[in-house]
């Protein structure tokens, strides 16, 4: 019999929409143990409340999910990422605390009362410089503790609190085609908005924010097409049921997406342009795609003609998922492109 303590715990990841969560029965099993997809229940706050929360727990209990330890994700609304010069690891200086200054001094936030993570960037082969590159993601203290308490009081402990540009690294790297030291891309179409993670190897390095995500689209196929929710399901999940007006969904499809795929190759293309002037030696890899849309053509396309790299679906297993019995339908598997940063919070706080 598994032990229990092998299990990993619940990754969750959420937005205004959805949360997402994954768990494994250790973290070097290739699939999961148990994935779900659920809507948020009306809330118009990002943090969930503590009815929310409830609600989730029980549902992720119907779902085949174990215990109540959880991994989340830090709130990209209460953070920000900042690239900075400061003495090399080992060298006795107060790392934590310079990166904390720094991001103080930034402006990033009205509030000074922040809390810091960072690791080291691969440091460009031209460079004579002294110091070392660093990513740091800095948080705004008091949403995260009002985030810590809604789980906790919940009865979901959280055991890790993670940037979304290690997680969703963390699964893209369980991927052959994501290693070696080439300059690779994770872009995430979310929710409200969209991300570019830049990495170099298995590093993120960067990160753009894109302002467009599928809620435009949702919002467009309200009010200038009258949709119905079953078809809104059709687009934003494209392998769910089928109805009768597909080919005409598919049209409409085409025509909404466009200039928000534009809008995300866009900023895609000056964040991997960025990067590539950093590390001048270093060959392109590949771009993953994550997120909404990530199995449309059409996603695949727009960012192999912008960036002539080759382009893959990142999904949070190896195997393919409609092989393992997890009692899911093709509406369901659909959405598991959006679970890649969930699959990667569980993993890392294995």
């Amino acid at each position: 019999m598994r032990k229990l303590h092998n299990i990993t715990p619940i990754g969750i990841d959420f937005d205004y929409n959805e949360f997402r969560a994954v768990q494994y029965a250790s973290a070097s099993s290739p699939t999961p143990k148990a994935i779900a997809s659920i809507p948020r229940t009306g809330s118009h706050k990002l943090i969930p409340t503590t009815e929310e929360l409830k609600y989730l727990e029980q549902s992720l209990m119907q779902r085949g999910f174990t215990g109540n330890r959880v991994s989340i994700a830090v709130p990209k609304r209460f953070s920000s990422f900042h690239i900075m010069d400061l003495p090399p690891e080992g060298s006795g200086a107060p790392i934590s605390r310079l990166a904390l200054l720094e991001a103080q001094r930034s402006g990033a936030h009205k509030s000074t009362d922040l809390q810091i993570g960072y690791w080291t960037q691969p440091k460009d082969g031209s460079s004579k410089s002294q110091h070392s590159p660093y990513y740091a993601v800095a948080c705004q203290t008091e949403p995260l503790n009002e985030l810590l308490d809604s789980f906790e009081e919940a009865q979901l402990f959280p055991v890790q609190v993670e940037p979304m540009e290690t997680a969703i690294t963390r699964t893209a790297s369980m991927h052959e085609q994501f290693t070696g030291d080439a300059i690779h891309s994770i872009t995430e179409i979310g929710w409200d908005e969209s991300w570019a993670i830049i990495t170099l190897g298995t590093t993120p390095v960067y990160c753009r924010q894109i302002q467009v995500g599928a809620s435009r689209i949702r919002r467009q196929l309200i009010d200038d097409h009258a949709m119905p929710a079953d078809s809104i399901n059709m687009i934003l999940n494209p392998e769910g049921p089928t109805i009768e007006s597909e080919s005409r969904l598919k049209r409409i499809m085409t025509t909404i997406l466009t200039p928000v795929l534009a809008q995300v190759v866009d900023q895609l293309d000056t964040a991997l342009t960025y990067v590539s002037q950093q590390h001048r030696f270093a060959p392109f890899g590949v771009v993953m795609r994550s997120g909404y849309f990530t199995h449309e053509e059409q996603t695949a396309f727009a960012i192999a003609q912008r960036t002539g790299m080759p382009t893959l679906p990142l999904e949070p297993v190896i195997k393919d998922l409609r092989e393992i019995d997890l009692n899911i339908t093709p509406f369901e598997y659909a959405q598991t492109p959006r679970l890649n940063i969930a699959s990667g919070l569980a993993r890392g706080a294995a």
